[in-house]
């Protein structure tokens, strides 16, 4: 044989030789690195789907505050009506929305709470505040919501948290103690 011959079979050999234990490296590689993906992947999903909650959370807050701004709130259910709506237009298939979490007030402009549901909520945190400037007579209408949630990461602990959302608007109709608008 000739020399480059050798040199050749020997390089073939060498090449299919290291291929064959790099074979148990990569396996080992992947199963230190599996976890974490995961981990990444499942802490992303379920962090996008607490982010499209809160979402639908602030929509529902502003849409019931924007019902009570527009009712007449001497009629009997007032504030009802506002809960029911933010029901209503919350959406979430995993999860629904308690009478617990929907708090809503209508107040004058004197900080006077004129009207609330029959069944105020009581795990909705702290009231929004009012504006600073409301004219004498106006009436502002305060829905606000807070609601549980956890990202879930797979090999670590979850994480738990509240999300919730805010809504203050004027009460647009000369009703009661509402005579400006």
């Amino acid at each position: 044989m000739t020399v480059r011959r050798c040199a050749r079979l020997r390089a073939r050999h060498s090449v299919a030789r290291r291929r064959l234990s790099e074979a148990g490296s990569i396996a080992l590689e992947f199963a230190l690195v599996l976890p974490l993906l995961v981990t990444l992947l499942l802490g992303v999903t379920t962090t996008g789907l607490v982010y499209s909650d809160h979402l639908s959370i602030a929509n529902a807050a502003r849409e019931g505050a924007r019902l009570g701004a527009g009712l007449d709130y001497s009629a009997a259910g007032w504030g009802t009506s506002v809960q029911t709506r933010v029901h209503d237009v919350y959406f979430n298939d995993a999860s629904t929305l308690t009478a617990a979490q929907v708090c809503v007030q209508l107040v004058s402009s004197t900080g006077a709470v004129l009207a609330t549901p029959t069944a105020q909520g009581t795990s909705c945190g702290t009231a929004p505040a009012s504006p600073t400037t409301v004219a004498a007579g106006a009436c502002v209408v305060k829905v606000w919501i807070r609601k549980p949630a956890h990202v879930s990461l797979a090999v670590l602990p979850d994480v738990n948290f509240d999300i919730g959302a805010k809504s203050v608007s004027y009460y647009g109709r000369t009703t009661g103690s509402c005579t400006a608008l």
